[in-house]
């Protein structure tokens, strides 16, 4: 949740709280008339700025006038990383990612068959060339199977939206100072909670993450 939305929800509580003592108390004269009347507009204000930070900001025609993209569901692509086992680099790793946004805040879970990556911070940001960024810190953490050679690991990502908002592509780098890139062109609604299920679904479409699209 941002930190501006942070004081909005204490000065509306702080109404709602005002507004129970109002109406419980009984009076009637002009002093709590309008401590009622203030209590009741900042309390709806309140709701409203919650209603908007979780629903309102996804709406089409909302979007249209921001133009904020909506990347919420399942992202599906590959991971290419200058890893190296046995003196050659890996092949490209089917990727799966799933997004969940507010509008102010964003969380990443990455999956592969081999691990998962969930995030520390994430920030979506509009670049001084219009260009959407997704930045995000994350934690990976291999499967038990495989991390005899495959460490637990930090790493930062950036994501842009790319093509005509039909697809999410950069690149990462890891404290194990290893770098590689991501590129997701398939979306679907649902959200998957592992890279199982999501590779071998067959409800993956072309996202369209832009209202004017």
């Amino acid at each position: 949740m941002g930190g501006s939305l942070r004081p909005r929800i204490a000065i509306g509580s702080a109404a709602a709280i005002w507004l129970i003592i109002a109406i419980v108390s009984g009076r009637h004269d002009g002093q709590w008339l309008a401590l009622r009347t203030f209590s009741m507009a900042g309390a709806v204000v309140t709701l409203g700025f919650l209603v908007y930070e979780r629903w309102g900001w996804a709406w089409p025609f909302v979007r249209y006038f921001t133009g904020k993209p909506n990347l919420n569901g399942t992202w599906r692509g590959e991971l290419q990383s200058d890893f190296e086992r046995d003196g050659r680099r890996i092949d490209p790793i089917p990727t799966v990612l799933l997004i969940k946004q507010t509008d102010t805040a964003i969380w990443v879970t990455l999956f592969t068959g081999e691990s998962s990556s969930t995030t520390g911070m994430g920030q979506l940001v509009k670049e001084s060339d219009d260009r959407w960024r997704v930045t995000f810190v994350y934690t990976n953490k291999p499967r038990p199977e495989v991390s005899s050679r495959s460490n637990q690991h930090q790493g930062v990502c950036e994501l842009y939206v790319t093509g005509r908002g039909n697809s999410l592509g950069g690149s990462y780098f890891t404290s194990r100072k290893t770098t590689g890139e991501l590129r997701l062109k398939e979306w679907s609604r649902h959200k998957y909670h592992d890279s199982a299920s999501a590779l071998t679904s067959e409800e993956f479409g072309t996202p369209r993450v832009f209202a004017k699209e």
